[in-house]
């Protein structure tokens, strides 16, 4: 869906239209063309990002004002809107979703471990040998409660963005249980080492049917 996918690629329109839903996202801050940044706007560490990119290319984790600048410069490499973001403390998880409507099939939760920095495994030389900084386990080493309830969370962020079709829903799991979007998807990679299929696959729904289920799905529209 066009406009489903276009509010889903500007992250802070995702975050708007998701806040509207009831769902929690992080505290951010929007940067348009050449505005500067408030360094005292939001509490550090922050994360700097262009609104409108992907596979976390411009993006820089910011500890305190004296960096903000040069991070700000790094993301208008890729887009002339930027987003500052609240850091979340937690871990990563996600969600594949497929479907319309009310018939979505969801697939196992993944979550992503990271050593050091944040996940960018397209970024890496040779992706399909691994990430160089994250190790991502399907499905997540969470209790049974927890992964249903981010799945569950996973659906809400889907519908309340009008996502048809697929899409894989990036979500914060905070120390403290609470659940946070972080970007949606609509267009999630389905190489060997993409998390979508894997996900899928650890529900019991392989390749060959995923894509039988996408195309009936989107002729059923």
């Amino acid at each position: 869906d066009i406009q489903s996918s276009a509010i889903c690629m500007d992250k802070s329109l995702a975050y708007v239209v998701a806040k509207n839903a009831g769902i929690d996202t992080p505290a951010f801050s929007v940067l348009d063309g050449a505005a500067a940044a408030a360094p005292d706007e939001l509490a550090y560490p922050v994360f700097v990002k262009p609104a409108r990119s992907g596979s976390s290319f411009g993006v820089t984790k910011v500890e305190n004002a004296d960096e903000l600048d040069a991070a700000i410069s790094t993301a208008r490499e890729y887009d002339s809107k930027v987003v500052i973001e609240q850091a979340i403390f937690g871990t990563e998880v996600g969600c594949a979703v497929l479907g319309n409507g009310d018939d979505l099939f969801v697939g196992a939760v993944d979550q992503i471990e990271l050593l050091h920095g944040f996940f960018r495994i397209h970024q890496e030389a040779e992706p399909e040998q691994g990430s160089e900084n994250a190790a991502v386990t399907v499905p997540a080493n969470l209790p049974e409660a927890k992964r249903e309830e981010i799945r569950a969370t996973a659906k809400s962020i889907y519908r309340a963005l009008g996502c048809e079709g697929l899409a894989r829903v990036d979500m914060f799991l905070q120390e403290d249980g609470r659940i946070v979007l972080n970007e949606v998807n609509t267009l999630p990679g389905f190489t060997t080492y993409s998390r979508y299929p894997r996900m899928m696959a650890a529900a019991g729904l392989g390749l060959p049917e995923l894509i039988d289920r996408l195309i009936s799905s989107s002729m059923a529209r």
